[in-house]
């Protein structure tokens, strides 16, 4: 019985060891047939510009991008299928998009940050650089006037807030002036900020700010700054334009905003670089003006003088507390 067993399973062995032979070049044909489909989809790619693409894709890639950084568009062909690969920055994060040719999302993938030229990839999820800076500008229609959920580019419209810092009672006026100024072939908004201490004017700022057509995102272009002590002009520090020394146009509220959110509404670099963050999307406050929710809280911050701070913003009325100051009245007058 032993010698009948063993030789049987000998005989299976040896019927098996061919069919092995067999299944392992057969899964290897695979493996290799799999590891080319990257290298061949790879060859077929070639980079496109966004006017390139059908209509229907062209529409998909504006809307996944929004208010982020278009890096490129790739075509790939597949058979006698067209697709189309994006890379994007939102939100300080780099994302590869994959598009049918009807404009249909198939792949969406976090990626590294995107490294600038001399510099290592960084691992996403890492806080440090990831405060989106550019926004893709001109690809961009613009408004001088309009309005968001959280921001109201109106002439008129007039923001009053109050509070005590120290010892010293702060007054902020912010008034949508019937007022434009073109910067860098973009016509911007004036919104003129007023604050005074103890009755005593300290500081008054033009602010320059444009909305996005497309995604009602309001961008900020610079700002004329006049600091005053005793009721003269003493210093214009923290001024700064789009276009003019390096600076560039930040981002001042999003369109749609998105809990957890990073950019910078200013870059000037060793001027104004505040940046803020999204820290939460349906906040509730009390002030003299009333009792606001759904708000959008923001915790604003600087490199140039490592200060932070928390701002509120109130939907359908705007800026409802920056720090100790709240809104005391809000509305259209005329100026």
């Amino acid at each position: 019985m032993k010698t009948k067993v063993w030789k049987s399973v000998e005989s299976r062995f040896a019927v098996t060891r061919p069919l092995g032979r067999l299944v392992v070049v057969a899964l290897s044909v695979i493996m290799l047939t799999v590891s080319l489909v990257p290298a061949l989809a790879q060859e077929g790619e070639k980079k496109v510009s966004i006017d390139q693409v059908p209509a229907e894709v062209k529409a998909a890639i504006l809307k996944e991008v929004g208010d982020g950084k278009l890096v490129d568009i790739g075509e790939l062909t597949e058979g006698e299928k067209k697709l189309y690969e994006i890379e994007m920055v939102v939100g300080g994060k780099e994302f590869d998009v994959l598009f049918s040719s009807d404009g249909k999302v198939m792949r969406k993938t976090l990626e590294g940050l995107k490294a600038k030229e001399g510099e290592e990839e960084k691992e996403p999820g890492t806080e440090a650089d990831t405060f989106q800076d550019s926004f893709d500008l001109e690809n961009r229609d613009f408004a001088s006037t309009g309005r968001n959920k959280y921001f109201i580019l109106e002439p008129g419209y007039q923001l009053v807030l109050e509070g005590k810092v120290g010892e010293h009672t702060v007054k902020l006026v912010i008034t949508v002036l019937d007022e434009t100024k073109k910067i860098a072939g973009v016509e911007t908004r004036v919104m003129e900020e007023r604050e005074t201490e103890d009755g005593e004017l300290i500081e008054i700022s033009r602010n320059f700010f444009a909305i996005c057509k497309q995604t009602k995102s309001v961008f900020y272009f610079g700002e004329e700054v006049d600091i005053y002590k005793e009721g003269k002009i003493v210093s214009h520090e923290g001024a700064w334009i789009h276009g003019k020394n390096t600076a560039r146009a930040g981002m001042m509220m999003p369109g749609e905003p998105i809990l957890g959110a990073m950019y910078y509404q200013e870059v000037a670099p060793k001027v104004a670089m505040d940046r803020a963050k999204i820290v939460d999307v349906n906040a509730t406050l009390k002030t003299p003006a009333g009792k606001f929710k759904g708000c959008l809280k923001i915790q604003e911050e600087s490199p140039v003088d490592n200060e932070k701070e928390f701002k509120i913003h109130a939907p359908g009325i705007g800026l409802v507390q920056d720090e100790d100051l709240l809104l005391v009245k809000y509305g259209f007058v005329n100026k």
